[in-house]
């Protein structure tokens, strides 16, 4: 019982002496820091999700842009806005920028995806460590409190 200032110190005192509590503490201070690192990894994985999401709608967009420029006819006036700006541009060139910008965020979708997929397989190494490493902590503990009991029978 470590309540009173006495029994604290004795407390203290054992667990610098005793090895078993010393790996113990050790233990939990890198099973914290695996527990920050997935929750850092989480977060990231959050943030690209997010980002997936806008490109989705970014290339939603996009490809409907394609499939009203492709509905028109060859001599359709088509503007672009450049600023406060209308300008003509040409039906073709319009195409080819809405194709390149549809190229462009599909290759940003996969980009990130894959980041995800990353994101993903290093939170479960992190998740699979931490759970070996409170395995072991509970067998420790549970060592140490048997070894504990064999003393108190033997005294």
């Amino acid at each position: 019982d470590c309540t009173s200032m006495r029994a604290a110190l004795r407390c203290e005192r054992e667990a610098k002496e005793n090895p078993v509590i010393q790996m113990a503490s050790a233990g939990q201070a890198k099973m914290e820091s695996e527990i920050k690192a997935f929750q850092a990894l989480q977060k990231d994985k959050q943030d690209k999700q997010q980002q997936y999401s806008r490109l989705n709608g970014q290339y939603n967009e996009n490809d409907m842009v394609l499939k009203e420029l492709n509905l028109l006819e060859e001599d359709a006036n088509v503007y672009k806005l450049v600023g406060p700006v209308l300008l003509t541009q040409d039906l073709d060139e319009a195409r080819s920028n809405v194709e390149k910008r549809i190229q462009y965020i599909g290759d940003e979708m996969k980009r990130t995806q894959n980041h995800v997929n990353d994101l993903e397989s290093r939170m479960e190494e992190k998740k699979a460590k931490v759970g070996a490493m409170q395995q072991q902590q509970q067998a420790a503990k549970a060592a140490a409190q048997g070894k504990q009991q064999q003393q108190q029978v033997a005294q």
